[in-house]
């Protein structure tokens, strides 16, 4: 029985094995033609032919060794290459999905303008190609959200166009910020006059108003750190893809001061877990992480750089994410914010251009 088993348990491998495979090595014995053998793969005598050319209107020699084409895999292949939408269902990202369909992830984003890479919900249709202009990319609808901004992550208040804001915890009070800030209640309410009621968990609440608007932070600030880089090697973009992909699979994950894990992380724990994909370790802070590796001019950024933000007042990087697409000028990145979790951003929204600092390559 356990013989029998073992016999069994080969040939369910070997035929795995097999239909993985583009081809399929036939061995030529006593009695085979070429009709016989077409007939037993379900080939044409054609395309046995055209897979061995050498052996064309030849004897068929023993023990020769044909290829012949795998009509499963050949058949599968061909379904993909002719699909043109793809539902999607659990734990697909861009990624994987450009993989499996033979294209590109821009090529996704181009005929999917209306779908964000961070937001693939299952039973979202994807279109696999371009459509005509006649034609009108089948989406599912839902709500739209407010985007929400970033939250500071070292402490509870930041500048925001020269404004004090004060982001707003669990439980707390207008007269507890008030005492906390050493303003009035009055004072709190003239400035935020939307505030009718309760304090929303996570809101910025001005507690004073500035003068100006920030200054725009830029790779410019420190140009005598940055340096010129080569292109980079097809083995150093595949693992950026590599990165990406298992970034990917975080997207939705909480924020959590410390965390590394599927139950909550913070920005530098993302990038940490992600890296290790290929045997890369970091430091534990998004400071450290910022000096880890070469620092370069933003117009070199490339999927699987770090890209850092000062977001405290202190004006020193204390936010990191991992660019996952470049194209036209636009930065996309994904990262673990305090107010979503994690999520792919782009560094045109206002927040992010307002408190960029650095983008740093460690792949090399």
């Amino acid at each position: 029985m356990k013989l029998f088993k073992i016999i069994i348990g080969f040939f369910l491998l070997n035929g795995f094995f097999v239909f993985g495979q583009q081809t399929i090595k036939h061995k030529v014995i006593k009695g085979d033609t070429f009709y016989g053998i077409a007939k037993k793969y379900d080939l044409k005598i054609t395309d046995i032919y055209s897979f061995n050319p050498e052996v064309k209107d030849k004897p068929l020699p023993l023990s020769y060794e044909l290829q012949l084409p795998n009509k499963k895999y050949i058949e599968e292949a061909n379904t993909l290459s002719h699909a043109k939408t793809h539902t999607i269902s659990k734990g697909d990202t861009f990624y994987k999905i450009s993989k499996t369909y033979n294209i590109t992830i821009q090529n996704l984003t181009d005929w999917n303008p209306n779908i964000s890479s961070s937001e693939l919900k299952i039973g979202y249709v994807l279109q696999l190609k371009p459509l005509r202009q006649t034609e009108a990319p089948k989406v599912l609808v839902v709500k739209e959200v407010p985007i929400k901004e970033e939250v500071v992550e070292e402490e509870d208040q930041e500048e925001f166009s020269n404004d004090i804001i004060h982001v707003v915890k669990k439980k707390e009070t207008l007269y507890g910020i008030a005492i906390k800030n050493k303003t009035t209640v009055n004072n709190l309410k003239v400035l935020n006059p939307e505030i009718t009621g309760n304090l929303p968990l996570g809101y910025h609440l001005v507690i004073k108003k500035g003068d100006q608007e920030d200054e725009v932070i830029n790779e410019n600030e420190n140009e005598n750190d940055i340096v010129e880089v080569e292109p980079s090697s097809s083995t150093v973009l595949e693992n950026a893809n590599i990165l990406i992909d298992r970034a990917s699979g975080f997207i939705g994950v909480p924020y959590r001061y410390g965390g590394t894990t599927k139950k909550g992380m913070d920005c530098s724990g993302l990038m940490i877990e992600v890296f290790k994909e290929i045997d890369l370790i970091l430091p534990r802070s998004s400071g450290s992480q910022a000096a880890f590796g070469t620092k370069i001019k933003r117009k070199q950024a490339q999927k699987g750089d770090l890209i850092f933000f000062a977001t405290t007042r202190r004006n020193s990087i204390s936010h990191v994410g991992m660019i996952t697409e470049v194209h036209n000028n636009e930065i996309k990145f994904i990262h673990s914010s305090t107010s979503s979790g994690v999520i792919i951003s782009s560094l045109n929204e206002p927040y992010y251009i307002k408190r960029f600092k650095q983008v740093t390559r460690v792949l090399n």
